[in-house]
């Protein structure tokens, strides 16, 4: 149900950046290991985008991998093999090999948020599409 507040805070900083324009698509980047279920957020975001400038937007889904960082030397782990695996799966068999310098000490340090990184907006003036990022 933690997908209905984190819609929430995403449709408000959707609505902020497209300044009164109406939003045609939002792009967004989802961790592995964030347990964000995108088709909870596409149901949550037709309902809470009705009568704002979002309703109707088309919601794009990228995953990102999970990733591990060796404490000791720097090195961020190779879990590759691992790629299809369930998260948790992933990580116990990244402990287990450890890094390549023979440490066990690794630590999640990617593949955990949930990010909007880009909109597209219709012109005020035409049809034509704007991309704004949170750079913007």
């Amino acid at each position: 149900m933690h997908e209905m507040s984190v819609t929430q805070a995403m449709l408000d900083l959707a609505l902020e950046y497209a300044k009164g324009q109406r939003i045609t698509d939002v792009y967004l980047q989802v961790g592995r290991m964030s347990f964000i279920v995108p088709e909870s957020v596409e149901f949550y975001f037709e309902y809470l985008s009705q009568d704002t400038v979002a309703e109707g937007a088309t919601l794009h889904f990228e995953t990102a991998p999970l990733e591990m960082t060796c404490l000791d030397c720097g090195r961020q782990a190779d879990l590759s093999d691992w790629a299809d695996d369930p998260p948790r799966a992933i990580m116990i068999e990244a402990l287990v090999r450890g890094c390549e310098c023979g440490s066990n000490n690794l630590r999640v340090t990617g593949g955990t948020g949930f990010h909007m990184v880009s909109l597209e907006v219709e012109a005020t003036s035409t049809t034509e599409k704007k991309r704004r990022t949170s750079n913007d």
